[in-house]
């Protein structure tokens, strides 16, 4: 996990609902999770599991006008952590 020194911009507390989709084989599956801080680089979320270092997701974020924002999964918190069932996503430019 990167410390805060690593951090190239402020992080800002949120706790907003949002949902990710996440790719389970052929299919999409959107699951809710919660934004507990952004930053102009990325998002800290939690209420997920099964989520992959590496792996290429989809950040909903709103509900009434909803946004998408296509992410990778920069870390996962290990079980038994803190930061369980948390992770970090890095917004993707494509």
């Amino acid at each position: 996990m990167f410390g805060s020194e690593h951090r190239r911009s402020k992080r800002v507390a949120l706790k907003q609902r949002a949902s990710l989709i996440v790719e389970r084989g052929r299919r999409a599956q959107r699951i809710p999770c919660l934004i507990l801080d952004s930053s102009q680089g990325g998002f800290k979320i939690a209420g997920t599991s099964r989520l992959k270092r590496g792996q290429a997701v989809e950040l909903i974020l709103g509900e009434d006008n909803p946004n998408t924002v296509l992410c990778r999964v920069m870390w996962v918190g290990r079980s038994r952590s803190k930061q369980e069932g948390e992770a970090g996503l890095r917004i993707q430019s494509w």
